[in-house]
């Protein structure tokens, strides 16, 4: 039950999606002026068009993500852009992988032998949070193979509100010019190597406590 409605959902963002066509065309064309004039003080439909576009993200990558930030940041400005940005891009992530655990799960246990999936099952919340920093491997295939495998639910959601929290937040610096090209991976090695040691030391400090028990 709970995969057919997030089915249903999807299909409803398709049909969303299909409907402003035009708005889609525009969008992909970088033809943004003219859409902003079409979109007009339609809120509703800026907000699911935008929100769709970032959830079927998720489930194939049709669309660079640094495209859909760069547009929300330009429209809604930076605080808000980069909020909905955010939000678009974590529960997209939720929601493929709800739907692959609900909806696969027990099919894929006969394929535990993939090197990805025996990744993310033996050290979870960290190999998922590389991937979500590092984007060598398309989100959408992180969110599918998250829900394959067994990996916790809290350990995925957390690893991810994390990661895509830093990485929206660079993508939306650059989107405004905060940060030049070259610069912008200094910045993101710095915060990166600084969110992992946080967590390196949590996670240390947890399996010492764990051990005195």
């Amino acid at each position: 039950m709970k995969v057919v409605l997030l089915i249903l959902f999807i299909f409803f963002i398709v049909i969303v999606l299909v409907n402003q066509r035009e708005w889609v065309i525009h969008f992909k064309e970088g033809d943004w002026d003219t859409l902003r004039q079409m979109m007009g003080n339609e809120w509703g439909s800026i907000l699911m068009v935008t929100m769709g576009f970032m959830l079927l993200q998720n489930v194939i990558s049709l669309i660079p993500f640094l495209l859909l930030t760069m547009f929300n940041i330009w429209f809604f400005g930076f605080i808000y852009g980069y909020m909905w940005s955010l939000a678009g891009n974590f529960l997209g992530s939720m929601l493929v992988f709800y739907m692959a655990r609900y909806g696969f799960h027990n099919w894929a246990q006969k394929y535990n032998h993939l090197t990805f999936k025996q990744k993310i099952e033996n050290n979870g919340f960290m190999t998922v949070l590389l991937c979500r920093l590092f984007p060598f491997m398309p989100a959408s295939v992180v969110n599918i193979v998250g829900g394959l495998s067994n990996i916790k639910a809290r350990d995925y959601l957390s690893a991810t509100l994390i990661g895509n929290t830093i990485f929206v937040f660079i993508l939306s610096l650059f989107s405004i010019g905060v940060i030049s090209l070259e610069h912008q991976y200094v910045i993101y090695l710095v915060l990166t190597t600084l969110i992992i040691g946080v967590v390196a030391l949590c996670m240390k400090k947890r399996f010492v406590t764990k051990e005195s028990h």
